[in-house]
């Protein structure tokens, strides 16, 4: 249960299961907002993060109906490598927030990775940020208590720089940018990634032209 789930009513947890842009990649009724499948995974158990609350006056993305451009962001990667979201112009993106401390974050990473393998000649990248203020050692102890063989490339916001930039409170989240650089979708909470319903979804997406 999430520290904040007993102040909320049912509605509002139902509501913010999944914030939807103008056209749903996971649309499984009619509606703006929608449950998703939990495969085992606590959707509605997500980690709030009071320090990455919005900052007043700070740029950020608006939550709304028209697609919006993702914020660019040069976050470094594990291997001390700048890593810039510009560099995957005309690829499909998951942008996703994590960190070690959140549990439904690394049940996830496994579909994450799935979802990668089956996709990524096709187009798709995905970019974990990692969100622990302790950095790399942290990270790089979680992948390995974890037993985690990641192929995709985990990037470090220990500030919460970016994370505030795009207006977020919780972990996990997960932002699809499409191939013309404009937010698709916001997942908050956990999703079976690697389940064939997202498959399909993204096989879809990655051959629609209208985000190209």
């Amino acid at each position: 249960m999430s520290p904040s789930r007993s102040k909320w009513s049912k509605n509002t947890e139902l509501d913010y299961m999944l914030m939807r842009k103008e056209r749903g990649l996971f649309n499984l009724g009619k509606g703006r907002h929608l449950q998703i499948p939990s495969m085992g995974l606590a959707l509605i158990g997500l980690t709030l993060l009071v320090l990455l609350a919005p900052v007043h006056g700070a740029n950020g993305t608006p939550w709304g109906e028209v697609r919006v451009q993702a914020p660019a962001f040069t976050l470094p990667n594990l291997k001390g490598q700048s890593v810039n979201l510009g560099d995957y112009k005309g690829q499909v993106v998951l942008l996703n927030f994590w960190a070690t401390w959140c549990k439904d974050c690394a049940k996830e990473m496994p579909e994450f990775e799935k979802l990668y393998q089956a996709h990524k000649g096709k187009g798709l990248s995905i970019l974990a940020i990692a969100l622990d203020k302790e950095g790399r050692p942290a990270i790089e102890t979680f992948l390995q208590n974890e037993h985690l063989e990641l192929t995709y490339p985990i990037l470090l916001d220990p500030e919460g720089l970016v994370a505030r930039s795009y207006r977020l409170s919780w972990v996990p989240v997960t932002l699809v940018v499409g191939r013309n650089g404009k937010i698709v979708e916001t997942v908050l909470g956990a999703k079976p990634w690697g389940s064939e319903e997202v498959m399909n979804s993204f096989q879809k997406l990655l051959g629609d032209s209208r985000d190209k």
